[in-house]
C-alpha cells in the first residue's frame, strides 16, 4: 500500500491501517449518501484534497474492497464510486463519529464548507443516540437542495431519502448551515425561526415528539406551540 502500518495484532489497528489516513473516512462519509464521480469528490465535497492524493485514496479503497468503480447510468464513459458491502459496514462508524463530533464542532469549523447532504448525516447522528419513537409517523426535512424524512415505525426511527409516501405530520425547512448549527446547539431553534432561516409546518405536539427524538427539546409547550405556529394551520 506504500504507507506505514501499525503492525499490531489488533482489530482497531487493522482498521486504521485501511481507513485511518487523512481524507479516507471523509471519502467513505461522502459515499454513504450515494455514488459519486471523481470530480464530484474533488471539486464539491473534499475541497482541499489534491487530485493525486484523491486518486491514490480511491485506488487503495478499491483494492481493499471497500469501494468499487462502476459506470454512471446513462453515461457510456462516466465512472462513479460506490461503497461495497464492506464499505457499507462502516456506516455505523461514520454515524458514531458524527454523533461524537456534533459536540466538538468549533466556531471555526462552523464557518467552513457545508453541504446539504451533511445535514442528513447530522440527523442520523442525532437519532442514533435518541430515544425510541412512541408514535408511528413521519417528519419531512428540506435542507438546502436535499429532501429526506424520518420514518417512525414500530419503535424505530430511520432517515429515508425523499419525501414520505404518506403526508408527514411535520415539515422542517432550513439551509444546511443553520440545520447543522442547531444540531451542535450553536443556534437556538426559536432564534433560527425568528431570523427566517428555519421554518416549521406542523402541530406543536408533533414538533415536541420530533425534537425529543433529536435531543433538541424546547423548554416549554408554549415555545413548541410558538415554533409550530407556521402551521398549526
Amino acid at each position: 500500500m506504500g504507507t506505514k502500518r501499525y503492525a499490531q495484532m489488533c482489530a482497531v489497528a487493522a482498521a486504521l491501517d485501511l481507513v485511518g489516513e487523512r481524507w479516507t473516512l471523509l471519502i467513505i462519509r461522502d459515499l454513504t449518501t450515494g455514488p459519486k464521480r471523481y470530480n464530484q469528490l474533488l471539486e464539491e465535497t473534499l475541497v482541499g484534497i489534491g487530485p493525486n492524493l484523491l486518486a491514490a485514496r480511491l485506488q487503495m479503497l478499491t483494492e481493499q474492497g471497500v469501494i468499487q468503480r462502476e459506470p454512471v447510468p446513462g453515461d457510456g464513459r462516466g465512472v462513479q464510486y460506490r461503497l461495497t458491502a464492506s464499505g457499507e459496514a462502516l456506516r455505523p462508524v461514520i454515524i458514531g463519529l458524527a454523533s461524537w463530533g456534533l459536540s466538538h464542532i468549533s466556531s471555526y469549523e462552523a464557518d467552513g464548507l457545508v453541504r446539504s447532504e451533511w445535514g442528513r448525516l447530522a440527523l442520523e447522528a442525532m437519532l442514533s443516540v435518541g430515544p425510541q419513537p412512541e408514535v408511528d409517523e413521519s417528519y419531512e426535512f428540506r435542507i438546502g437542495d436535499e429532501v429526506f424524512h424520518v420514518s417512525c415505525e414500530d419503535g424505530v426511527a430511520r432517515v429515508v431519502e425523499g419525501s414520505p409516501p404518506d403526508e408527514p405530520v411535520l415539515v422542517v425547512t432550513a439551509d444546511p448551515e443553520t440545520f447543522i448549527r442547531i444540531g451542535t446547539e450553536q443556534v437556538g431553534i426559536l432564534d433560527a425561526m425568528l431570523s427566517g432561516s428555519l421554518t416549521v409546518s406542523g402541530d406543536s405536539t408533533s414538533l415536541t415528539r420530533c425534537l425529543r427524538l433529536l435531543g433538541l427539546e424546547l423548554t416549554s409547550t408554549a415555545q413548541a406551540a410558538h415554533a409550530a405556529h407556521a402551521d398549526v394551520s
